[in-house]
């Protein structure tokens, strides 16, 4: 009553000038509550299986693992810009550079900066291209 005899404004527009500002009020609150700091945790630490068992461990390993066929040998498939594409059989713990040596090496003016040759190869692995 006092805005409307001293502005002269109507009570309708009293009503929606009350309810944008609690829009106004309940958005800003919204913001302010999701922008506040959050605790982070770490992220878990994955350690690499060993690459080379003992041979204590080796008799004692379960045949078909992802990580050793049996017999102690894996199958990768080489592909790309190499002497010789196929399907190679390499001893377990073989790494990238293994297998390009297995493969014949890479053709003549290939590059592989962008390969990393120490990744240990896993059992069943399809190298699609050599760059």
């Amino acid at each position: 009553m006092w805005l409307q005899t001293r502005y002269g404004v109507e009570r309708r527009a009293v009503v929606a000038l009350a309810v944008v500002l609690v829009a106004a009020a309940v958005f800003a609150g919204q913001h302010f509550w999701s922008g506040r700091p959050q605790s982070v945790s770490a992220p878990r630490v994955v350690r690499p299986q060993t690459p080379f068992p003992k041979k204590e461990e080796t008799a004692t390993a379960v045949a078909g693992s992802a990580s050793a066929a049996p017999g102690g040998e894996i199958v990768v498939d080489v592909g790309g810009k190499v002497r010789k594409p196929g399907i190679l059989r390499l001893p377990s713990g073989a790494r990238v550079a293994d297998a390009l040596r297995a493969a014949g090496g890479v053709r003549p003016g290939v590059s592989t900066e962008g390969l990393n040759r120490a990744r240990f190869l896993v059992d069943g692995e399809h190298r699609q291209k050599v760059p």
